[in-house]
């Protein structure tokens, strides 16, 4: 049989061909298993938050005009509004947005956004400046988390334990219900903070359908997208730690 005559230059074209085909095979493979593993990992995550029926979010005024109707037939169990931050802010939307909640009969919280500079006493009169009596139903929420130049190693922990400790007192004993702190599990030991009657947690970085003991709330979702009048709106969102049952002893 006659040597099959390669020149060389078609030696070099026939190579490059078969390496470009490797290579787009390649990327094609990582593709697809890139894709498999993301749908799997969202279909276990559906799954896991299946255990969790009672599903609520959070708003503040960057959400814009949010339909609180729409939101419930979305299956949307509680919801909870930005009322104040530190000494001075306050959320723009809070009143429309509460005002506007109650039509829809839904359980609603407010939160208060905790700042490390401002006096738990200055913090305190801010939120009843703002809020006054529209508490909803819920148990009061601080929420905890570092920001601008404040992290692990730069947070005076035995300042912020005595600030989040009076702050905490001064809201149960004006209000007279429990307060729930929104934060993360390094924080919360940071705080020196236990779960009892009269302080729940907040997990914002617990992960759903692990035991996360101590926790009344799980963030599950920081960016959760909800199609309410014809517009997508993304809004964080958190589930009750336990079934249906306990959701109705819980706000009752």
């Amino acid at each position: 049989m006659k040597r099959r005559d390669i020149q060389p230059i078609y030696a070099e074209t026939y190579q490059r061909k078969k390496r470009t085909r490797r290579v787009v095979f390649g990327i094609f493979l990582l593709l697809l298993i890139g894709l498999s593993t993301f749908f799997l990992l969202r279909w276990h995550e559906n799954e896991q938050l299946k255990k969790y029926p009672i599903r609520g979010v959070t708003i503040d005024q960057s959400n814009g005009y949010i339909d609180f109707e729409s939101l419930k037939n979305k299956g949307i169990s509680f919801v909870y509004l930005k009322a104040t931050q530190g000494a001075a802010f306050t959320d723009d939307s809070f009143e429309s947005n509460f005002q506007r909640s109650q039509g829809s009969q839904l359980p609603i919280g407010v939160y208060h956004y905790f700042s490390f500079t401002s006096s738990p006493v200055a913090q305190f009169k801010n939120f009843v400046r703002q809020v006054k009596d529209n508490t909803g139903s819920l148990p009061i929420c601080i929420q905890i988390q570092y920001y601008g130049t404040f992290d692990q190693s730069t947070v005076h922990w035995q300042t912020a334990r005595k600030e989040v400790s009076q702050l905490s007192h001064l809201l149960r004993q004006y209000y007279k219900r429990p307060v729930v702190i929104s934060t993360t599990q390094q924080i919360i030991r940071h705080l020196k903070l236990k779960a009892n009657d009269k302080t729940q947690f907040w997990l914002t970085d617990g992960q759903i359908g692990h035991p996360n003991a101590g926790a009344t709330f799980i963030q599950a979702d920081d960016k959760a997208g909800y199609k309410l009048d014809r517009q997508l709106v993304f809004l964080p969102m958190s589930v009750f730690n336990g079934n249906r049952r306990q959701w109705r002893g819980y706000v009752d």
